[in-house]
């Protein structure tokens, strides 16, 4: 017949174990928590910054928008430079499989 300590430590042993086991679990819970706050965090400042962008009166996006693209600077062709062509959407290049 076991001794009553030895039942006790047995005990004792499996206890410490599933001790063991919950800690881990807890940590990786606290990471997972963690990181999903965060993520939180990261959506709501970016619903906030839409919701402001939204809030702006239509024609002050559109005045920043034509304003970019007015104020660029177009470099001047000077001799030695390639001259280079964009095609356009419909020009397409064949496909490498077909030849």
């Amino acid at each position: 017949m076991p001794s009553v300590l030895g039942l006790l430590e047995a005990r004792e042993k499996n206890v410490r174990e599933e001790v063991a086991g919950l800690r881990e679990e807890a940590e990786r819970v606290q990471a997972a928590l963690i990181a999903a706050e965060f993520t939180l965090q990261r959506l709501a400042q970016a619903r906030e910054t839409v919701a402001e962008v939204l809030a702006e009166s239509p024609s002050a996006v559109a005045e920043s928008a034509r304003s970019a693209v007015a104020g660029s600077v177009v470099p001047r062709r000077a001799e030695g430079m390639a001259a280079t062509v964009r095609p356009n959407a419909s020009c397409r290049l064949p496909d490498a499989a077909a030849l």
